[in-house]
């Protein structure tokens, strides 16, 4: 079912609006070690951009991130970060996949100086300009919900609560709700594309598909939109003999090597290079699998890089639900399906055999083949068979370097700094 009649323009009252992290952005590791937890991708869009896309026009916009992160999201981004409001404004939990219809709720129906708060994550609130100037003394950056304490709690308010909203509270929560939001987010690319011009080459008969002018899709290529709908954005390259079945999203200027396999639920960011077997997983951008091998229900962050025949598990053989191993503590994910968590610039060397809930850090190096480690500590050289060592920080970022140039991006210094901090 097309999901388009959800999204249009909205024609509330412009506001000012704050995106806001908050104090428990530190479960989201590794994801959010190089971005803020509004930059983590829920589909196609991350969480900031689909934010976006719903305020009502002429909103302003302002990112409240954690420090560490400012010179980075201020170098990055056209919003004002970390500036505190001086009008009435609307705060948004920057770590939840908003409905557009919640959000025009909140900006219409919800009283001033009041939040709406479930399971002790405070989602939004609507704030007056002079309560935030009593409040300015509170703020910190992560948001703390002593900002947000003695406000009107609304947790029903002639509205229906139901699915308008879901938290990302770990980071394995995003491969639980990537089905919807893919899903989501294609029709809202699809109806975009209503009318706009069409490969020519590619045969486009229905309204599941569309495939940008500029990509090049080669002959004996099966888009498949039997069970969700495809994507194909500019510039991209899709080889002969590949099978891409939908919901599926290729970004632009990725690659599909000749002969993949591609099921969806998928999202493949700008620039990736893939090829072999990939299922039910959100590739960033930037992320490269070159090579045979089967990746499932995974999210690899941008400069990942999959060696040949590496595989990923993702699913246990007694069909239990796969338990992971998160900060010296075993949590049950109540998912059935799930493979990797893998952050920036980790790599892994022909062969590698990642078990179902591996969690790898950034700037890792896993080699030799077999089962590492189900948590993989990051800027870690892993070798199977050896004690993981450090690595060295020089060495790491001239790496990074060079791999970011091999996709025409230059390392900035707010980059190199924020590195230093977290090494």
């Amino acid at each position: 079912m097309r999901l388009a009649f959800l999204f249009y323009k909205n024609k509330t009252k412009a506001m000012d609006f704050i995106i806001f992290e908050d104090t428990r952005f530190e479960n989201l590791h590794p994801l959010n070690v190089l971005r803020n937890s509004m930059d983590l991708k829920a589909g196609i869009f991350s969480l900031k951009d689909r934010i976006i896309n719903y305020l009502p026009l002429g909103s302003a916009v302002n990112l409240f991130v954690r420090n560490e992160m400012y010179e980075l999201t201020k170098a990055f981004n056209k919003c004002s970060v970390n500036e505190i409001p001086v009008s009435d404004t609307v705060f948004l939990n920057g770590r939840t996949v908003f409905s557009q219809r919640f959000i025009n709720w909140i900006v219409s129906d919800l009283p001033a100086d009041s939040k709406v708060e479930y399971d002790g994550t405070v989602v939004a609130a609507k704030i007056s300009a002079g309560e935030i100037k009593k409040r300015s003394e509170s703020i910190s950056f992560p948001v703390n919900n002593i900002f947000f304490e003695g406000l009107r709690n609304i947790n029903n308010l002639n509205f229906n609560f139901e699915n308008i909203f879901d938290i990302i509270n770990y980071p394995w929560d995003i491969i639980r709700l990537f089905d919807f939001n893919l899903a989501f987010d294609l029709s809202y690319l699809l109806e975009k594309a209503r009318g706009a011009e069409k490969n020519p080459e590619v045969s486009q008969e229905n309204e599941n598909n569309f495939v940008s002018p500029s990509a090049k899709v080669y002959p004996g290529v099966i888009l498949d939109t039997g069970s969700g709908e495809i994507y194909i954005d500019d510039n991209a390259l899709v080889e002969p003999l590949s099978y891409i079945k939908g919901p599926a999203y290729i970004g632009k200027n990725a690659l599909v090597k000749s002969g993949s396999r591609i099921y969806g639920p998928c999202s493949i960011g700008w620039g990736s290079k893939v090829s072999g077997e990939i299922s039910g997983s959100l590739f960033h951008s930037c992320v490269n699998k070159q090579h045979d091998g089967f990746i499932g229900n995974t999210y690899a962050c941008p400069f990942v890089n999959f060696g040949a025949d590496t595989v990923t598990s993702n699913l246990k053989n007694n069909y239990s639900k796969v338990r992971v191993n998160y900060k010296g503590e075993s949590i049950n994910t109540g998912m059935q399906f799930l493979g990797s968590l893998v952050g920036d610039h980790s790599k892994f060397g022909i062969n590698t055999m990642l078990n179902t809930g591996t969690i790898c850090g950034v700037f890792a190096n896993v080699a030799g083949g077999g089962f590492p480690e189900k948590n993989i500590e990051s800027f870690s050289w892993y070798i199977l068979g050896s004690e993981p060592v450090k690595y060295k920080f020089n060495e790491a970022v001239e790496t990074a370097r060079i791999v970011m140039k091999r996709r025409g991006i230059e390392m900035s210094e707010e980059y190199i700094s924020l590195l230093k901090k977290i090494y």
